[in-house]
């Protein structure tokens, strides 16, 4: 019996340390970026990204079956950098994945400055780049999961956001190869009132005189772009709560201030969000039981950014659980309902792992 036990640990011990010899991309240091090149890349619309480049980072640890990897794709406007405080053991609300069971794997969507974007794309700088959609960017991720990181299976996909539009992207794109999704403030299709809104911030960039139809020299400073987005993030009743008038000031010349991130990759965020659809010509009921996927929907009930009902359709439509947050943060729900968001993401990975 302890020769088994001996060969057996042997075995799964010498699998693991022969598995991370071939994938020198899984022993980086935790948190570090790193870089996926995936060469010319073609899009959905037969347009190509030269020299694409795929950001991501890791934490925690792969398991010797390799089958405890966590994907968690970048919200609108966000960098890999930044979903950091999402992955822990644990001991912060804000964290999402745990480390100490999952492999977590941030990764930077296109557009976003890191991955493949106008702004940092050398020979399709700026307007020259080719126009994106969210699946574009999923077929890349694909890609770096089974080509740089050699996974065969994910174990789920959380997403924020735009991170969340990923999610459900994943889950028609490549239903078979992950098994859960846990989309938080994430939508199948943008509504009329969601197409709005875009509209709104897209406009609000591309009629700013400084913008220069994206020909911009010196980064332009988009105050109205920025103060929009402040105001469809939240709510009435937590920015009254969380600014008094003697404060306003203050939070006017903060929520206008530029933001770090180039203009045209904005744009372009902005424009793939709006044809976000992985329902096509189905009705959302038969899209949602085209995978087999295994859903949590997160909502906002105050939401102004997304949406929240095509979402709740979905889970109705396969039964999946569902949290409808209360926070008047709105679209903003780590920020004042995280404990309550983390706590039944964590549940879920690890339930849904027993089954």
């Amino acid at each position: 019996m302890a020769l088994k036990i001996l060969t057996t640990t042997t075995l799964a011990s010498a699998a693991l340390i022969t598995m991370l010899a071939l994938t020198p991309a899984l022993r980086g240091q935790e948190g570090q970026q790193q870089f996926a090149a995936l060469g010319q890349y073609k899009l959905d619309n037969g347009q190509v990204i030269e020299d694409c480049q795929v950001g991501y980072r890791t934490y925690g640890h792969l398991n010797a079956a390799a089958d405890n990897a966590v994907l968690v794709p970048t919200w609108l406007y966000g960098k890999s950098e930044e979903l950091a405080s999402l992955f822990g053991d644990g001991s912060s609300p804000q964290q999402l994945v745990d480390t100490s069971r999952w492999f977590g794997i941030a990764i930077d969507a296109f557009a976003n400055g890191v991955s493949s974007s106008p702004s940092n794309s050398k020979t399709q700088h700026g307007t020259s780049f080719p126009a994106l959609t969210l699946n574009d960017s999923v077929r890349a991720q694909y890609r770096v999961m089974t080509e740089v990181l050699h996974l065969k299976h994910l174990h789920a996909v959380v997403g924020l956001s735009m991170g969340g539009e990923q999610a459900f992207a994943w889950s028609t794109l490549y239903p078979q190869f992950f098994d859960l999704a846990v989309p938080i403030l994430g939508s199948p299709q943008p509504t009329s009132y969601d197409l709005h809104v875009k509209t709104i911030q897209v406009e609000s960039i591309e009629s700013d005189p400084e913008y220069n139809h994206g020909h911009y020299t010196a980064e332009p400073g988009l105050k109205l772009a920025n103060l929009i987005g402040a105001l469809v993030v939240t709510t009435p009743e937590w920015r009254n709560h969380e600014t008094s008038r003697d404060q306003f000031a203050s939070f006017i010349n903060h929520a206008e201030a530029p933001q770090p991130i180039d203009a045209n990759d904005r744009v372009w965020q902005l424009k793939a969000i709006m044809k976000q659809d992985v329902i096509g010509q189905r009705t959302l009921s038969e899209a949602a039981r085209s995978t087999p996927v295994h859903f949590l929907i997160m909502v906002s009930r105050e939401d102004r950014l997304v949406n929240p009902q095509p979402a709740l359709d979905w889970a109705r439509a396969v039964g999946a659980p569902t949290y409808i947050s209360p926070g008047a943060c709105a679209h903003l729900i780590m920020s004042c309902d995280a404990a309550a968001v983390s706590s039944r993401v964590r549940n879920f990975l690890i339930s849904e792992k027993l089954r």
